[in-house]
């Protein structure tokens, strides 16, 4: 494990004990930027009800506490920043997917996904995927590759067909979950329009 390994490694450990004792937990953490420039990204999220801007200013309020008192992060000064996970997720951890599953996911891998599903052969050279996440494993993730080839497919015309894809863990470089809006049907309209957002705002 390498130096800065070490350091998130001991800045998580204080942030999953402060998020716990404001009613939070722990989503994700990372330190971004060089030098006098990094920022400490803290996440956190609550099972429910959501956070609110007092929970992350609370935090915020710990963190630098005991940040200043353990004195575990060494080098030039820093900021600190905490925030909930916004409508859009990133997914890095088995957790983050397990809540994701059945949800509409972006990733992108350094490889062509046609490499792990030449029985998907409309992959083509494609190394960016969104659709349903359905499951994972150990070693991969699941999804529905939406398709109009219907031979082979699983689905219905109505909802659409889909194939299913295996992603590996380890050829991913980015995953989020998409947030979808269902607009209410106006009057005389048969049925709502499912669209995608342009990205939330993080608090």
């Amino acid at each position: 494990m390498s130096a800065s390994d070490t350091v998130l490694t001991n800045v998580r450990k204080l942030a999953e004990d402060v998020s716990a004792r404001e009613g939070c937990y722990l989503y994700d953490i990372e330190f971004v930027g060089m030098g006098a420039a990094r920022v400490l990204r803290v996440t956190i999220e609550k099972e429910a009800g959501g956070v609110s801007v007092e929970d992350c200013t609370n935090v915020s309020r710990g963190m630098n506490v005991v940040l200043d008192a353990e004195d575990v992060v060494p080098g030039d000064s820093y900021s600190l920043e905490v925030s909930s996970p916004g409508l859009e997720r990133v997914l890095k951890e088995p957790r983050h997917y397990e809540r994701a599953i059945g949800k509409k996911i972006s990733l992108k891998s350094f490889a062509p996904l046609l490499q792990f599903n030449e029985q998907v052969q409309e992959l083509g050279k494609a190394k960016s995927f969104e659709g349903k996440l359905l499951g994972y494993d150990d070693k991969a993730l699941k999804v529905a590759w939406p398709t109009k080839q219907v031979e082979g497919a699983v689905g219905d015309e109505e909802n659409g067909f889909y194939k299913e894809v295996t992603i590996p863990f380890e050829t991913i470089t980015k995953a989020h979950t998409v947030f979808e809006y269902i607009e209410k049907a106006k009057p005389g309209q048969k049925s709502p329009h499912k669209g995608k957002s342009s990205g939330g705002s993080k608090k």
